[in-house]
């Protein structure tokens, strides 16, 4: 009895500590209430764009969302958004990375989700000049043209048979980004192979890395 007591009243006062937490946050739009410690997270339905747009329409184009511990701001106005992604976007460059983003990106370490600082900018110049830059670009341009004629030559040769088109423009752009990014192409006789099974692959990484994690809402449970 006296140690169940004695976690209620841990849990009570967890959850005084949290709801006086939120009231203490000056400044915030208004939103919907939720429930102790998950906040919103119950309420959020799979086709949550369509409820985001309703809750929209009811609390105005901006407004606050609690999931979890995560304070999340929604904006659905245009000039809301051009005002946070142009004309205040070093101040919002920042995003909250998932778990499963921080493991994928080694740490968060990548030009995709390091943070805005003077890492970010390094692994920005560096990506642009090597990939972007008009001299990789335009040094690049005899081996994209090998590669285009390549693929014409062999769809010729398979004259009266049927020819995948996206399929084809896809294992090209592979091609041309291995042979950019690490001096190596797939050869033609693997190309079927990797047309099916590498498209699946990328889609199940996106798949998994688009995942929310409990961990995302509630930080405490990955320390």
């Amino acid at each position: 009895m006296a140690s169940a007591a004695v976690l209620a009243l841990s849990v009570s006062w967890q959850v005084w500590k949290l709801i006086k937490s939120h009231k203490n946050l000056p400044g915030l739009p208004p939103g919907p209430g939720g429930l102790p410690i998950v906040g919103y997270l119950p309420y959020v339905r799979p086709n949550f764009h369509i409820q985001f747009t309703q809750l929209a329409q009811k609390y105005g184009p901006i407004y606050k969302l609690w999931l979890g511990k995560k304070l999340c701001i929604v904006i659905s106005s245009p000039s809301l958004i051009r005002e946070v992604l142009r004309d205040h976007d070093t101040i919002f460059a920042n995003r909250d990375i998932t778990v499963t983003n921080l493991i994928g990106t080694y740490n968060g370490n990548d030009v995709g989700w390091s943070r805005y600082g003077p890492q970010w900018r390094t692994l920005r110049r560096l990506f642009v000049r090597e990939m972007l830059s008009a001299n990789s670009l335009d040094g690049s341009i005899n081996l994209r043209r090998d590669e285009v004629r390549k693929y014409i030559r062999n769809v010729c040769s398979e004259t009266g048979r049927p020819v995948n088109i996206s399929e084809l423009a896809f294992q090209i752009n592979v091609n041309l980004l291995l042979s950019m990014a690490c001096g190596s192409t797939i050869e033609l006789e693997e190309r079927d192979k990797v047309g099916t099974e590498f498209p699946l692959l990328v889609e199940r990484i996106f798949e998994v890395m688009g995942k929310s994690n409990i961990s995302d809402y509630f930080p405490i449970l990955a320390s």
